[in-house]
């Protein structure tokens, strides 16, 4: 008779959570370096949902899980959360056991735009874990994309996490998430806007 054995608790040292707007790419980016196969709540989208992203096929309404190892060994669990409002239960249990979060922005709405945009997830984010680690993305970049484009996210975020990075990255590259989840944990932690 073959015996099974259970494992109960969490076998990984740190969990990093990807929150950021709809449609963003955080599923991807988990998909792009999890060294387990990814368990995520994908379904399928209503045409009425995906006329703001015509490409997009399926949504996350719960969460999307991976986990990645650094050659060290230490395991990071990866937790992708749903970018709808509607879903922000989902938020309020796992963003406060977090060991460093990133936040995906889009890049290609303009500076203003995804300012705005990543004010309102850093407050979000205030709303349910005041002291975190913190990196933001910046994800979809112009073509000719130089790094002080990103000084108005920098500038801004400067109140609500003077530490806390702000990097171009693209979620479908391995090694732009690897980094990211790196520098979220090793990101200084930070009171939210205090």
């Amino acid at each position: 008779m073959r015996r099974s054995s259970a494992l109960v608790g969490d076998a990984v040292a740190n969990r990093v959570t990807f929150v950021g707007p709809y449609g963003v790419g955080k599923t991807t980016a988990l998909r792009a370096v999890s060294d387990i196969p990814v368990l995520d709540t994908d379904v399928m989208m209503t045409r009425e949902r995906a006329g703001s992203a015509p490409d997009k096929t399926h949504t996350t309404v719960g969460f999307d899980y991976g986990e990645w190892q650094f050659d060290d060994g230490t395991r990071v669990g990866l937790f992708g959360l749903p970018g709808q409002e509607r879903f922000e239960a989902v938020w309020d249990n796992l963003l406060p056991q977090s060991s460093g979060v990133v936040l995906w922005i889009y890049g290609d709405r303009g500076a203003a735009a995804g300012v705005a945009e990543m004010c309102r997830w850093v407050e979000a984010i205030a709303a349910r874990v005041p002291v975190v680690r913190l990196a933001v993305a910046v994800t979809r970049l112009p073509a000719g994309f130089a790094d002080y484009m990103l000084d108005p996210y920098r500038a801004a975020l400067l109140p609500w996490h003077p530490l806390a990075p702000v990097l171009s990255a693209d979620p479908r590259l391995a090694a732009d998430v690897r980094r990211l989840i790196a520098v979220s944990l090793a990101s200084p932690a930070a009171l939210l806007g205090g």
